[in-house]
């Protein structure tokens, strides 16, 4: 997907701040990022670009359904393109490694919460947390 296409087909402006966020996005694949990490790797190709930019792109591209943000206790949250791949995570604790939960696991327990709570399971915009096998 050309996000930066996708953003002028939708009628927005698009900025030169904007299409170096849309690349780093575009070329990270599922990589996740805090609003902080990109903000470090777009300002290597532009000093002009500020944090408030970064934040107002990625409402942007939340509103478009191309990206999508997860939760995590007591720390920034986290940004990735929309895919075929889960949107279920855990990260470590220890090094801050950050992995998809796999969509059979993710299943198994939306249906143990649904099935404890009676709610119908829409979505969850959060993060597991523990540590990996690396730092135990």
């Amino acid at each position: 997907m050309n996000l930066v296409n996708h953003l002028k087909e939708n009628g927005y402006r698009v900025t030169i701040s904007r299409e170096i966020i849309c690349n780093i996005l575009e070329k990270a694949g599922h990589e996740h990022f805090t609003a902080d990490s990109l903000f470090q790797l777009a300002r290597k190709h532009s000093k002009d670009i500020d944090l408030a930019t970064i934040y107002r792109t990625f409402e942007l591209l939340e509103e478009l359904d191309i990206i999508e943000h997860s939760h995590r206790a007591h720390s920034s949250g986290l940004y990735y393109l929309k895919g075929k791949q889960t949107n279920t995570h855990i990260a470590c604790e220890g090094c801050g490694n950050i992995e998809d939960i796999s969509d059979k696991t993710t299943t198994k327990v939306n249906e143990l919460i649904a099935k404890d709570s009676g709610y119908k399971i829409e979505k969850n915009h959060f993060v597991y947390s523990g540590i990996c096998k690396k730092c135990k």
